[in-house]
């Protein structure tokens, strides 16, 4: 009895040595402790790897809205803008598509006077010839619609057209009613294209009133269509430096705008005219237009200058660096910068929960495709009211750190201390079983 009890204390002192020896990393696990990160509450909390948001302000109510994107998107999204996304209060999706330009179409209208040299009665009809009056010696005449002067009565007429290069050989080219009735008009007849006729020949058909038409004019109409970009000014930062018989200018682009034009203010007076360079932040060349040359000159009367560097192609480089020439000549007075660069613009359904906002600041997101675009034509003639962009938004805390653990936390220092213990224990058994 004696000797069973003796071996219950050693079991209990071992047992009791081995929890002492554990309980450290019972306290400490050796994983870091988790940190609860706070955020925007509701459904702008929604998204989280996106990394910025800004609220659109919405003025009124219309099916759709625009907005233009400002330096902060463009300094915290992706280079291609990509990661865009609009989303309403409950985190979802709203379509929108991105424009950075619009296309105008306007008429061009050329116009040339043209002269009745000829009219004759031919059975019940009547011949009107008119020579037409170039705009300038050896330049070809291009029209395509004429316009007659009509007499001030109530008539209809059935007419035909024809064209001719020397007046003497026709060729048919139109059939059309001519009439002034009760206030209804018809003067023009329209030529499907553009011709080089220098005469053309009215014949009034059934002409019973013998009406006369002394005027015609012809024109040339044509629609041109041209891009215009989507544009923005600010004052630059920028450095200035005098070395070497030459200015250089340091411009900083951090938020990577796609600067298209460098608007140099240049005070003093008198007249000036100097060379330059265009560099990005890595030293290579950039073209520009205008041949490279800076310039003013004063006249009496007349001021003629050319202090703006409009870059071939727009750059976003995040330095651009500007090299004036002075040769002998003294330094410009340079007194500020302007730069101006290109906007996009995002259009969108004005739809779901409030506030809508724009999330931005996502690496890994793909351009997104929604079907809105295939309705950009309707949408253009459709009321679209100016949206703005709030303050912009963190909506990532930062990582937090990992806490810093003791070396025994560890792998390897659990098993030193294991390692330990199982000789310790195995020492206390052997003396006490020794003295037995």
């Amino acid at each position: 009895m004696h000797r069973r009890n003796r071996l219950l204390r050693i079991k209990s002192s071992a047992a009791l040595l081995l929890l002492g020896a554990l309980s450290p990393f019972a306290l400490f696990s050796g994983q870091p402790l988790s940190a609860s990160a706070g955020g925007v509450t509701g459904g702008a909390d929604t998204h989280p790897e996106w990394k910025y948001s800004k609220v659109i302000v919405l003025p009124g109510q219309t099916p759709y809205a625009e907005l233009y994107l400002d330096p902060e998107v463009y300094a915290g999204a992706a280079d291609d803008l990509r990661d865009l996304r609009i989303v309403d209060n409950s985190g979802t999706f709203i379509p929108f598509y991105k424009e950075s330009s619009e296309e105008f179409s306007e008429e061009q209208l050329t116009t040339y006077s043209a002269t009745l040299i000829h009219s004759a009665k031919k059975d019940a009809n009547t011949l009107f010839d008119y020579k037409v009056t170039p705009l300038a010696e050896n330049v070809d005449i291009q029209g395509n619609r004429l316009e007659f002067g009509l007499p001030d009565v109530n008539f209809l007429l059935h007419t035909q057209l024809l064209g001719s290069y020397d007046g003497v050989a026709w060729e048919p080219l139109a059939e059309e009613d001519l009439y002034n009735v009760n206030g209804r008009v018809q003067s023009s007849i329209e030529l499907g294209a553009s011709y080089k006729y220098g005469y053309y020949r009215l014949i009034a058909k059934n002409n019973a009133e013998n009406l006369h038409f002394p005027t015609l004019t012809l024109l040339r109409s044509t629609r041109v269509t041209h891009t215009d970009h989507f544009r923005q000014q600010q004052d630059a930062v920028y450095e200035l430096q005098q070395k070497d018989r030459q200015t250089e200018m340091i411009i900083r682009n951090p938020g990577r705008l796609n600067i298209s034009g460098l608007q140099l203010e240049i005070g003093g007076s008198g007249s000036f005219t100097r060379s330059f360079e265009l560099y990005d932040g890595e030293g290579r060349l950039l073209a520009a237009t205008g041949g490279g040359e800076l310039y003013r000159l004063d006249f009496k009367d007349t001021e003629i200058a050319s202090t703006t560097i409009i870059p071939a192609r727009a750059s976003s480089a995040s330095q651009l660096r500007i090299v004036i020439y002075n040769q002998d000549d003294a330094p410009l007075p340079v007194e500020g910068l302007k730069l101006e660069y290109l906007l996009d613009r995002l259009v969108f359904a004005a739809e779901g929960d409030q506030p809508l906002r724009l999330l931005y600041g996502n690496a890994e997101a793909a351009a997104p495709q929604y079907d809105i675009v295939n309705f950009k034509d309707y949408i253009a003639g459709e009321g679209k009211m100016l949206a703005g962009l709030g303050a912009a938004e963190l909506r990532q805390s930062p990582a937090a750190e990992p806490q810093q653990t003791s070396w025994f936390q560890g792998k390897t220092g659990f098993n030193i201390v294991i390692i330990a213990v199982s000789l310790l224990l195995i020492v206390f058994l052997a003396r006490k079983l020794g003295r037995k």
